[in-house]
């Protein structure tokens, strides 16, 4: 312990004695720690934002059914099937018992125009069921949603995201109970969205949720389209750990609905971990590339320094080796002064990584802002040492090996 606090010394009166030389040799080391901090704090401002998207569109616990081309054996009689229709959704309800929740939606095609008193704007509209509220996590700000009564009367209503209530309605008018129009059918609105901009981290995902534009699904059939089909079926689990057996129950039921016809492809969120995961590699990658570029040449340096210090104290060595100290010794207090060397470039890397991380806060978008976290300091610190113990290994071997007697005869 003697001889380590002895190199910690040496190594801060190393830096003190030459300040100018000791900044030069640990900008490496900065720029590699601060760097590797902020790609840290990006990645996690990364992560989270996708996490919110994820949990905010309904999970990862989520089966898209969508249209697929039947099986060439059976392009014949394709058209036996039905295709998919709200007969789907009661079907999985009815026997699939691991689908929590099952709901359905139809849009009006190429977008709907909605206008009131001389204000117009053009948005998805989606005809949907109630389910679709809770799976997608919509909730209202001002009055109610879709019920189940809308669907069965085929009620003229909407439910309309804040950004929509702005752009429709002037300033001090109440958009509950207005009657707007889509498309130039009349539709009262019954509600309006929570402000998912004010919410915070979700992203572009989640603040679009402010345009939304919901209508009863029977409704939407009933006036903009010409037959009974849904555009997207989607089934929520209870846990994820269900989704294999889960996606050959829904198989089987859409089997059956369609009459045999294998018409359907189910989609899970499998394909968007594999995307987001290769986003993920690709910060560690290029971000990460230029951490341990700085960390090399920074450990570069403090090897070169700790070579000259030797050549400088070859005398001091021989006299310790004269008077018993080890080859061990040495050897432990060269690696103690490079150590702290690096350390004191590490310490210097975190204050610097704390402004990069502040500085990114204010240009990044608010979705994905950086986190700066205490482990990922911590990994900064730890990366320091090691290329401190990495850099210093050669010069401190060489050291202890320095022969006492010409050593001593050094001027």
């Amino acid at each position: 312990m003697r001889l380590i606090w002895m190199g910690i010394v040496s190594g801060c009166g190393e830096v003190w004695a030459h300040k100018l030389r000791s900044f030069l040799t640990l900008f490496g080391i900065v720029l590699g720690a601060a760097a590797l901090v902020g790609m840290i704090g990006v990645v996690n401002g990364l992560l989270r934002s996708w996490e919110i998207m994820i949990y905010e569109t309904g999970g990862i616990e989520r089966i898209t059914v969508n249209a697929g081309p039947a099986p060439e054996a059976q392009r014949e009689k394709a058209a036996l099937s039905p295709g998919r229709t709200l007969n789907d959704v009661d079907a999985i309800l009815a026997a699939v018992p691991l689908a929590r929740r099952v709901s359905a939606e139809v849009q009006i095609p190429g977008g709907a125009r909605l206008y009131f008193q001389g204000n117009a704007s053009t948005q998805l509209v989606r005809g949907v069921l109630p389910a679709t509220f809770i799976m997608d996590r919509f909730e209202v700000a001002q009055g109610r949603l879709i019920g189940e009564l809308d669907l069965e009367l085929q009620t003229q209503v909407c439910v309309i995201g804040i950004y929509v209530a702005q752009n429709l309605f002037r300033r001090g008018i109440d958009p509950l109970g207005r009657v707007i129009t889509i498309n130039g059918q009349p539709f009262t609105v019954v509600g309006v969205l929570k402000d998912y901009t004010a919410s915070g981290s979700g992203g572009g995902r989640v603040s679009s949720k402010n345009y939304s534009v919901f209508i009863p699904l029977t409704t939407a059939q009933t006036l903009y389209r010409i037959d009974e089909n849904v555009d997207t079926i989607s089934v929520q689990l209870a846990d994820i750990e269900d989704m294999p057996h889960a996606l050959e129950q829904v198989k089987n039921v859409l089997t059956q609905t369609h009459r045999g016809i294998q018409d359907i492809r189910l989609e899970t969120r499998e394909d968007l971990l594999r995307s987001f995961q290769k986003t993920r590699d690709s910060y560690f990658v290029s971000l990460g590339g230029v951490a341990a570029i700085g960390l090399i040449v920074g450990g570069i340096g403090i090897m070169n320094v700790m070579l000259a210090s030797i050549s400088e104290r070859v005398r001091e060595i021989g006299v310790r080796r004269a008077l018993g100290a080890t080859r061990m010794d040495i050897l432990v207090q060269i690696l103690s002064e490079s150590i702290t060397l690096a350390m004191a470039g590490g310490v210097l890397g975190l204050f610097a990584s704390v402004g990069l991380i502040l500085i990114l806060q204010v240009f990044a978008l608010e979705s994905n802002r950086p986190v700066l976290s205490v482990w990922a300091m911590a990994i900064g610190i730890g990366s320091s040492a090691v290329v401190g113990v990495l850099a210093g290994l050669y010069p401190a071997v060489r050291a202890s090996r320095l022969p006492v007697v010409e050593a001593l005869r050094t001027d």
